[in-house]
């Protein structure tokens, strides 16, 4: 089982990399992942550039795919991982390609159940391998925790911005609470998320990629929308403090070394 895991770990990786990449041809329903944003424009939509942080994402996953193959070609002993995690990267993959085609067939509200998928495999995964609530070796860190600890910081303001983009196409009223304000309670919501992953899970990481995410959404509304924007900048900032003095409360506490044949703290 652990091999057919390892296997079926790098081939669903290689599909939602070749999925992604066909997403901005057109070759689904003449659309591109940016031509549906633009028709679903809305206040907390982020600026362009933000999506940038999926060559991050992709190659921390390339990464992780490297690294749990071990033993797949030869009898070393495969990465305990494997088995912790089960078929949840499989089932992420699977929701990421199922999340293009929803998104680029106009199939909104469905892509949004989806990415809800994605995320629950996410956190599924967080929660089965105890990340970032041990200390393991920086190797292990780097590998193991890192690629899903940025993933997952992403999709958490992505999936917000998935909702926002239903909202928008559904025309709904906001119950006559204007989009600004409800722009700037969806800030406060993915600023909180941020807030719980670091405090409640030590996810310094996927805190600072949530607030890579509403340093975006602050730049496209810099102009407009100035409420926004600031608010949008104020949450950066005490997500950005946050994690500073989460770092420095857990000094000494960040991962093991070895060291003439003895395991210790660093």
């Amino acid at each position: 089982m652990t091999k057919t895991l390892q296997i079926a770990n790098i081939l669903a990786l290689i599909v939602t990399v070749v999925m992604n990449y066909l997403s901005n041809t057109g070759i689904f329903n003449d659309n591109t992942m940016a031509t549906v944003s633009a028709e679903y424009q809305n206040f907390f939509t982020p600026s362009g550039y933000a999506f940038s942080i999926w060559g991050i994402i992709y190659i921390g996953l390339a990464a992780f795919a490297i690294y749990q193959s071990k033993g797949l070609f030869n009898d070393k002993k495969a990465p305990e991982l494997v088995g912790k995690i089960g078929w949840l990267f499989v089932i992420s993959c699977i929701a990421n390609c199922l999340w293009i085609i929803a998104w680029l067939y106009d199939y909104t509200g469905a892509s949004v159940l989806i990415m809800t998928v994605l995320l629950a495999s996410l956190l599924g995964i967080v929660i089965r391998t105890r990340m970032e609530m041990d200390l393991i070796t920086m190797k292990k860190i780097a590998f193991e925790w890192w690629p899903f600890a940025l993933y997952l910081g992403w999709i958490t303001v992505a999936l917000i911005a998935n909702v926002a983009a239903y909202l928008t196409k559904i025309g709904w009223d906001g119950f006559g609470i204007s989009a600004n304000v409800w722009t700037i309670i969806m800030i406060g919501v993915a600023g909180f998320v941020q807030l719980f992953l670091t405090w409640n899970r030590n996810l310094r990481e996927a805190a600072m990629v949530g607030a890579w995410g509403l340093a975006a959404v602050a730049v496209a509304n810099w102009e407009a929308h100035k409420d926004i924007a600031f608010t949008a900048v104020a949450v950066v900032a005490v997500i950005l403090i946050s994690n500073g003095v989460h770092a420095y409360v857990n000094r000494g506490k960040h991962y093991l070394i070895q060291k003439n044949g003895t395991t210790m703290a660093k």
